[in-house]
Parts: C-alpha cells; structure tokens; sequence
C-alpha cells in the first residue's frame, strides 16, 4: 500500500485518484468509523493529502463479518482482510454477503482455486487476479449487485429491445 501514488487520475504514474463526490469519502469514513466500533485495527497508508476528495488506502487486517466493510459494496480504497479456517469456511464467508459482483481466489494450485471459484456465488470470478471488466467477457454481478451483464456478445443483448407484432387475419 505504501508504493500506490496517489493523485491526479490524468497523470499514468496515479494508482489512486480521487472518489468522485465528498459524499462518497464521507461514506467511506462512515465504513471505517463502524470497522474500528467493531474492534479493527485498520493500517492507513498516510500520505500528504491531495486537494479534492481522496481517500487514503486502507486494509482492515482481522475484519469480520458483521462489519459494514463486509456487508457492502464499499467501492474505495478498503480492503479487508477476513482469516477463514478452511476452505468451507473461506466460502462460506464470501458468500454471506448480499453482494456478488466480483471475486478474486488466490491460489499456487490451480485445480484447488477453480473448484474455490466454482462454489463462490459471484457473477464474475478470477483466479489470481484482479477483478475488472474486459469488452470481451460479460461483466455484471448476482444478488444485489445489478441485474443482467454488460460486455461482450452478452451484454450487447441486455441493450436489445426485442418488438413482437403478432397480426391475427
């Protein structure tokens, strides 16, 4: 966390750039402020503030589930860190949210991370990558996170409107 640059979103060398509306960072602060009620001990990557409406990354280490870091879409620069016993455990927990938009399983063995992925309740699944959209794979989440996809000959159909004309003699 302490190698992102954060900063203007125009200029390549940026990692982070600024939430687009206050209201978003005062959302943020409200997630945060919940997570450290709830017993975190967030580690804040502390950099001198730019003028706009920044959010400093954040990793919550020993977060849990029923904080709201865990139970909402956060959208910023939080993540946190949820230590499950075992494998059952790990899914079990990724699926206990209300959200799927997008999940991420980490793994030196393969086979063990797409029969992970399989069981995770997630409209989009990557395997020791980042979760993000690509024009060629359809993109959208289950649950509460959105309705349909978007991207590639999938969502292309979910901007179709389909007219029936039915003409009786």
């Amino acid at each position: 966390m302490q190698e992102l640059k954060i900063g203007d979103p125009m200029d390549e060398e940026t990692d982070i750039g600024p939430m687009a509306k206050k209201e978003y960072v005062d959302s943020l602060e409200k997630i945060l402020k919940d997570a450290k009620k709830k017993g975190a001990a967030p580690y804040i990557y502390e950099e001198e503030q730019e003028t706009g409406f920044f959010f400093m990354p954040t990793l919550i280490p020993a977060a849990s589930t029923n904080m709201k870091v865990c139970n909402v879409e956060v959208f910023g620069p939080i993540a946190p860190v949820i230590m499950a016993k075992n494998e059952d455990d790990a899914v079990k927990i990724a699926n206990s949210t209300d959200f799927g938009l997008g999940a991420e399983v980490w793994s030196a063995d393969l086979k063990r991370a797409e029969r992970l992925a399989k069981r995770i309740r997630s409209g989009f699944v990557t395997i020791n990558g980042m979760v993000k959209s690509d024009p060629r794979l359809p993109f959208g989440g289950v649950k509460k996170s959105g309705v349909g996809r978007e991207l590639s000959y999938y969502g292309l159909k979910e901007f179709v409107n389909i007219k029936t004309i039915v003409v009786n003699k």
